[in-house]
This record gives C-alpha cells, structure tokens and sequence, in this order.
C-alpha cells in the first residue's frame, strides 16, 4: 500500500493517518513515509477570479457606496473581495495546515479598534454599534503603518498619522420619515496631517476606501443624531478575527480515481449516469473514462457493490496526503493575491527563523554526532 495515499472505500478510508515524525520510523532506506521527509513544495495552476462579480446587487431605496468603475456589475470597492485557489504538492498536512494558519491570523490589515461616541440617540446600544463598526472592512496602506503599542496606544487625544486612520460619522434621521438607516458609508475618512497624498495614491495598495459601503450600522427616528469617530489601526487575525485578511481558508487533499479494468458498453454508461458530478464519460469506443477527477466529491457511489457489482470493484478512489488544493476568499482589506504573497513571506521567515534555532540547540550536534 501507498504510505501517501488514503484509500477510499464504499464503507471506510483506509491509511487515513498522517505521519509527521520521522523517530518513529525505522532507519531503513524507504521505511519511511514522504510526509515525515523534507518537504520540497511545489505551487502551480494558480487562479483568481472576482468572488463578487455577477452578484444580484442590493435592493435599496438610494445608491449606496458610490461610484462605480465602467464595465463593472459591481461596486468597484469591492474589487479586492476575490477568490485565489492553487495547487501545492511535496508537502505533509500538518505543514498545510501551518500555511493556513499563517493567513489567516499573521497577515496584517487594518480594523476598527477605537470607537469615540458623542451622541447616540438610536435604537442600536453604543456597545453594539461599537461592535459593528469593528467589522466593517476597511482598506488603507497597512504597509506604510506601524502597530500601535504602550508607548502610542492610539488614543483619541494623540493621534499618530503614522499609526492609525481617522473616520468620523455624523447622521440625523429624516423628519419626514418614520426610519432612516444608517450605512457603512457614512463613516467618512479624515486624513491626520501627512495622510494627504492617500487621498489620491498613485497606486491601488495606498488607496483608504470602506470595503462594503452598504452595511447597516444603526436606524435612526426622527430627529435623532448619531455622531461619533471611529480609528483604524493595524492588526493581526490572531488577535482578533476582524483582522483575518479572508473570509474563508482552506484546502482539501487531491482525489486520484483510477480504473483498474475496462469498463466498458452499457456498464460504461450507467457508471456514467449514476455520478452525480460527472466525473466519469464514455469515449468513441464505448469505454468509461475520467475526464473531471476535481468535481469528486466523494459520495461513493460509485463504490456500491450491492448496486454495482460489474464495475464497483474496477475503480480506485485515493486521496493524496501530500497534495493539496487551497482555496482562500479575501475579505477585499487586501488583494487575494497580496495575501498570497505576504503568507508566503510569512512562511519563509518561519522555517529561517526555525532553522537557526534548531543549529543552536544540543540536538543538533547529538544528530550530528550519530
């Protein structure tokens, strides 16, 4: 049996554990699995695409969010919320896993972490709307910021332009109506002294911009006033979630379906229709085929001996240990392939920093001196 392969039955998996340590395997040459050898990863088939575009838009009242760029269906500040997916290969899942934390939680962004409220007559608590606001997307040059700490907590009486970004949000519900709502886009952006020239960037990365205008932060009767300021700062995912630069991260070992026997005439075709996916087809000859392995989704089917017997037993379905699709969806702070990127900085420190500490070590030299 393939030590990296997880064979999949009708009723069970078969070697579904991951080995990580390689003390556990004897010295012999091959006596070890791949997923406890170095890895050697290799990325490829990247692919991003728009996670909004084609989206059914709100149905509001009035505009919300502002201009829109031409040839877009979709508000243009929403640009960044995107959808990156690759291949990687040569690794061990707990590796895998490494890299997903890595996006999740140490890529930075910019969040709301300080809310100052003058006035709030609306039915939405301080607390709560202060926790709204917090997870309102908001883009800015993250990379030009510095975190705040002790020394500059990124308080209202002394704001650091080089730490934080300054929004301020006053509204006034309409007399004439019963409710006005109060969205995202309300809270206008106010460059400190030195933010000027990010008003209008010469590039995309520095631009300041809500990412969802049309989020509702609070409703407002007649006549009540909602004023407040609300600071951006630069953060981690690890220390809060409105931080993660996506929505979603994950990755899924790749499925290899082989044939094993000819299926061929009226098997062929049934094998065929029963895929719910269509991963099989039938070829000029008359013989089954798999054309869309990656549409598996493993309901087995296919591997039901009481209903097929004439070919259940003719194909092999495996999940590959040591080969992994990754999907990540960015929550539009950053560009997907911006986060791409900077984990995979992320990931490289990691392993040097990793590597210099274990040469340090009396491990080391007992490994050494074998």
């Amino acid at each position: 049996m393939n030590v990296d392969k997880a064979r999949v039955e009708y009723h069970r998996v078969e070697n579904t554990q991951t080995q990580s340590s390689p003390h556990t395997f004897s010295h012999a040459k091959g006596a070890a699995a791949s997923t406890t050898k170095a890895d050697v990863p290799a990325i490829s088939n990247i692919s991003i695409t728009s996670a909004v575009a084609g989206l059914p838009r709100s149905h509001l009242k009035q505009p919300i969010g502002g201009e829109e760029e031409a040839g877009l269906d979709y508000p243009s500040t929403t640009q960044r919320v995107e959808t990156l997916s690759f291949d990687i290969k040569g690794i061990s899942a707990p590796v895998a896993n490494l890299f997903r934390r890595l996006i999740t939680t140490e890529v930075p962004t910019l969040a709301f972490d300080r809310i100052l409220i003058f006035d709030n007559d609306g039915v939405v608590l301080d607390e709560l709307l202060s926790h709204r606001i917090g997870l309102v997307p908001v883009a800015g040059p993250v990379h030009k910021l510095e975190y705040i700490d002790q020394q500059n907590p990124g308080s209202f009486s002394q704001l650091d332009p080089h730490r934080v970004l300054l929004f301020e949000l006053e509204a006034e519900g309409a007399k004439d109506v019963p409710v006005t709502p109060v969205y995202s886009n309300k809270l206008v952006w106010k460059p400190l002294p030195g933010q000027e020239e990010w008003a209008n960037p010469a590039v995309d990365d520095d631009k300041v911009f809500l990412v969802h205008p049309d989020i509702i932060l609070t409703k407002l009767g007649p006549g009540q006033k909602l004023k407040l300021q609300a600071v951006a700062v630069k953060g981690l995912g690890i220390v809060h979630t409105k931080w993660s630069p996506v929505s979603s991260c994950y990755y899924e070992m790749k499925t290899s379906i082989e044939l094993t026997d000819k299926i061929t005439k009226e098997s062929a075709t049934k094998l065929q229709s029963i895929c719910p996916k269509g991963v099989f087809s039938v070829d000029r000859n008359g013989a089954a085929t798999v054309t869309a392995v990656e549409k598996c989704s493993l309901c087995r089917e296919c591997l039901r001996k009481d209903a097929y017997p004439e070919f259940a037993e003719k194909i092999k379905i495996e999940k590959d240990k040591t080969s992994f699709r990754f999907y990540l969806e960015s929550t539009g702070q950053l560009h997907a392939a911006q986060v791409f990127r900077q984990a995979l900085q992320l990931f490289a420190e990691r392993c040097t920093e990793l590597s210099k500490l274990v040469q340090r070590t009396d491990v080391n030299d007992f490994t050494q001196n074998r």
